[in-house]
């Protein structure tokens, strides 16, 4: 592998047949050292489309960046077809400080297309995005959930879009969220430039969790035998995916010790208890019931729970997408 670094990134003036590292001058600190974003790029030996993986846009979502560096271990760029490029750490000052937001209290993922002359993050997204994102044909995101919640792998994908819901339905998530994202969003923006894009969300925060880092390897492999960079027998290992048509975040408007009674993807009831909020005495202030019928893709586990928190982000309108159906879907 060899090893650069600038401020210019064009992938054709990597070697073919070969993976290569480098790093990405953003912007420079407060004492003027640059910060780097780190760039793994597998160019092919023969021309075809260009795929980009990019994980941590928020500074505490680690699992992309397992996913990354695994897919990448196993690649061979003398039988790729096209380039694979892989942002390891988008979020740089948040991975380091372990925050979601970037180091002037922005969220990344609502910055794009950014701006030039604007705050620090928005430079910097609008760079990222300049130098590296608008020269993809497909991009996957990866995501996490965020702290004191559980996500279970689940997609998010603008199904309206034939090719974006084909490379969708080859991700093995157990949930696929039908989800049109705003242009504020790097996943948003760059569909609005035509790049085919997905959002894998995948489960937890600060941690690296090996079962859904390789479901998130095995379902960008299928991406890529799809598109034709690689040769391979695509594997879909979950027997059925569920298909939700709208989802909703439910708030508490009571403070204090929480507790969410379903578990990750539970079918659950309309007006079923949900959840109980206790004060510190233990006493029950509020309980709450389910307000729609569907299934559990998200929950907050952290206990303490001020007013106007979320309690737990409910899938429904549902549809279930056998993996045949799935494989068909995707010739």
């Amino acid at each position: 592998m060899s090893i650069s670094s600038g401020n210019r990134f064009e992938p054709t003036n990597f070697p073919k047949g070969r993976i290569s590292r480098y790093w990405l001058h953003i912007i420079n600190n407060g004492l003027g050292e640059p910060i780097r974003v780190p760039i793994l790029i597998a160019r092919g030996a023969e021309d075809g489309p260009v795929l980009g993986l990019n994980a941590a846009l928020h500074g505490n979502e680690l699992n992309g960046i397992n996913v990354i560096q695994k897919l990448f271990a196993d690649l061979d760029a003398t039988r790729l077809k096209g380039t694979v490029i892989g942002v390891l750490v988008a979020n740089i000052p948040g991975v380091l400080l372990g925050q979601r937001r970037f180091n002037d209290n922005f969220d990344l993922n609502r910055q794009a297309p950014g701006n030039e002359n604007g705050s620090p993050s928005s430079i910097y997204i609008y760079r990222l995005i300049d130098r590296v994102l608008q020269q993809l044909d497909y991009l996957i995101d990866l995501h996490t959930t965020g702290e004191g919640k559980q996500n279970c792998f689940h997609v998010r994908a603008d199904m309206n879009d034939a090719t974006t819901a084909r490379l969708a339905g080859l991700q093995n998530a157990e949930i696929i969220l039908r989800s049109e994202a705003d242009t504020s969003s790097l996943r948003g923006y760059c569909s609005s430039i035509g790049i085919r894009s997905i959002t894998q969300e995948l489960r937890d925060p600060m941690v690296f969790q090996h079962d859904v880092v390789a479901d998130s390897i095995c379902g960008i492999q299928n991406v890529m035998i799809e598109l034709g960079m690689t040769e391979g027998q695509m594997l879909l290992t979950n027997p059925k995916t569920l298909l939700c048509r709208r989802s909703r975040w439910t708030r508490s408007n009571e403070g204090g010790i929480l507790m969410v009674l379903p578990e990750l993807l539970e079918r659950v009831e309309e007006g079923q208890p949900m959840a109980r909020v206790r004060d510190v005495f233990g006493d029950v202030r509020k309980e709450f019931t389910v307000p729609v019928s569907g299934v559990v893709v998200a929950k907050n586990v952290h206990p303490i729970c001020q007013t106007g928190m979320g309690i737990m982000n409910i899938g429904f309108e549902i549809e279930e997408l056998p993996m045949l159906e799935r494989m068909e879907n995707a010739r």
